[in-house]
Parts: C-alpha cells; structure tokens; sequence
C-alpha cells in the first residue's frame, strides 16, 4: 500500500506490530511516523521512538533488543534505518563491490534464525514494542519482503511528482485553511522543486505572511518564494532562446545580486545547454519523453523545462554555443578577461539576432 492507504488505516484504528517502509520520500516516512506516536499516545499508551542504524546490528541482535525491557512506562517504537535484509542478496552486494558489511553479512547463519523470530513477532500483538524498517528500496523477490507485502504492511514512499505533488500541496494548505491557485501551484514547484522539505518551509512562510487571507495567489508566491539557482538558469536560457538581450541581462544581474560566483554562474549555464544537447539528441532519435528523463537522470519537471526550451535550438547552435562556453571558460581562468565582463560579453553574444538559434 502508499502513504495515504497507510495513514487511512491509522485514521481508522488499525495499528500493526511492525511496517516497512520503502522508497525514498523521506519527508512522508517521517510525518508518518509522528502520526503514529501521536494516534498511540491518544490510545493512553505513548511509545517512545528508538533508532537503530541497521546496518550496525543484525536481524538476531535487532529481535533479541526487541524483548528487553524498558525503563519507561510506555512502549517502544523501533525505528531501523537502512536494513541489509530486505535488499539483494549479499552475493550480489560484493560483486557490485561494497566495501562494508553489516553485522548480519559477517554472520549469515543467523540470518535465518532472526527471519523465524520477526516473522513469530509479525503474527503477534502489540504489547510494548512496534518495530518501523525504513529503506530506499526492497527486493520483493525475497519471502521476508513476500510475507510483509502479503500482509499489506510493506508501505511504498514513491517520490510526489505532477499532479500528486499537486494534490499534497493543496492538502497542505488546505489543513490551515487556505485554498491555492493552479498558477501559484505551478510557481511554487518551479521555484522551490519538488523536495517536500523545502517546500513545507516555504508553504509555512507563506501562510504566517497571509494571517486572515484565504487564497494563495502566483503574485503571492513570487514576492515571498525565492528563485532557485535552477529556476534562475531555467529563465535565463529561455531568454537566450528567445533573443530576449534585456531579460537574459536582468536574470545574469540577479544571480550576480545573489553572490554567485562568476565561474559558478557559468558552470550551471554550460551544464544547462549540454542538457538541451543531450534532450535533443535522444529526442530526434525518437525517445519519449519519460525514457530521456531517465536517461539524463534529471526530475521531471527538469525534463518538462528541457523539453520546452529545446524548442528554440537546433543541435549545430546547442553545439557552437557549447563551445563558446568552453572558450568563455578558458579566457576567464587564463586571466584574459575578468569574469563578470566576460560572463556579460558571452550573453550578448548569444542574443545577437545575428545568431540563428533554430533553423
């Protein structure tokens, strides 16, 4: 099950002597897990949290803590991070060349006898003890992770992208009463990304700016949301793109306002256009869009950005602007121009109407 089926059956009473949780929405495994502290401690019994690096105690050390007792009244929720016993097996860790071991890796004929242990310990009650496994991912082939999933308390943390990371931010402001709009949505994803860490901060910032105020406007959030270092590059090379000399000079301005380092600035900008390159390259060789997003290993709305501003390039200009970055590059770290002259010399360049960027 996800997240939200996860927390339906908090809302609902049903709470498990053990979950794991995998997948890498760090932000969402967290706030579940206050809300099951919170949902025991309104049962009368609070739990305290313990956490465990499973990486320094093997599946027999973990169930043998788990039956000593506590000097607290209440119970203990174990949280284990990053547990070897539910990935791929050991053998192929070394072939892919870790380096450390966990305690179970030293002592595998333990293994087994510690899988027997938890799996007595899933059939039971709660008593004083919930144990929490959180990982980035499981191997579903194993029979500890079959037996889990079986018993619908493997919980998947997918990343929130598009319309569900939508849905969450709506849900998040909806909880202190106000109400978003799709334009603000959209700016609020473009400047902060899609790290729910981020954007919680940003959304608190945001509803203490607003006091009575109901509505979350786009003017809202581009007066209180900083741009990113990647928006800001995202509006600049669209600029370039554009030929549009004035804005692309405003948002190299606003970078430099924003004490960027020269060579920094330049570093990002070339990594953007050797993206473009790369975007269109896969795409005249007909991938679709979510292959290309994987194969450059970018976010998605990275890869929406990509797939927007490609639209005002051709490979041959994408490739004489790379090498005037190379070139921009040399002469600053040569001494032959300073920085920032040079940083601005190379955007008027680009903006020349002289220079053809798509045909």
């Amino acid at each position: 099950m996800d997240y939200y089926q996860a927390r339906m059956q908090l809302e609902k009473g049903r709470i498990y002597p053990l979950y794991l949780l995998s997948g890498p929405e760090d932000y969402l495994k967290e706030e579940f897990l206050q809300k099951l502290l919170n949902y025991l401690e309104q049962r009368g019994k609070p739990f305290f949290l313990e956490r465990i690096d499973g990486l320094q105690q093997s599946l027999p050390e973990l169930m043998f803590n788990v039956k000593q007792s506590t000097l607290f009244s209440g119970g203990r929720l174990l949280l284990v991070s990053n547990p070897p016993y539910f990935s791929a097996s050991k053998k192929k860790a070394a072939a892919a060349g870790e380096e450390k071991q966990s305690p179970a890796a030293r002592h595998p004929g333990n293994e087994h006898a510690g899988e027997e242990k938890l799996l007595a310990f899933l059939k039971g009650k709660i008593t004083d003890s919930i144990i929490i496994f959180s990982v980035q991912d499981v191997d579903k082939r194993k029979k500890l992770v079959k037996i889990i999933a079986e018993k619908e308390l493997l919980v998947e943390f997918t990343s929130l992208k598009g319309v569900v990371l939508k849905k969450w931010i709506r849900d998040e402001f909806s909880l202190v009463k106000k109400q978003v709009e799709e334009e603000a949505l959209h700016e609020l994803v473009e400047r902060v990304g899609e790290n729910l860490y981020l954007l919680k901060r940003e959304m608190e910032k945001i509803t203490t700016y607003m006091a009575g105020e109901r509505i979350v406007s786009r003017a809202l959030v581009q007066y209180l949301v900083p741009e990113s270092r990647q928006g800001n590059i995202f509006s600049l090379v669209e600029a370039i793109g554009q030929k549009n000399v004035k804005e692309a000079l405003f948002h190299l301005h606003k970078m430099r306002r924003q004490n960027e380092p020269p060579l920094v600035m330049l570093a990002m900008i070339a990594r953007q256009f050797r993206l473009l390159y790369q975007f269109l390259t896969l795409q005249e060789k007909g991938l679709p869009q979510r292959e290309i997003t994987a194969s450059l290993k970018v976010q998605p709305f990275v890869a929406r950005e990509l797939a927007k501003q490609v639209e005002s390039y051709n490979r041959h200009t994408l490739a004489s602007i790379i090498v005037q970055l190379k070139e921009t590059d040399l002469n600053i770290k040569t001494g032959r121009y300073e920085a920032s002259d040079a940083l601005e010399q190379l955007i008027l360049r680009l903006t020349a109407r002289s220079m053809n960027l798509s045909c």
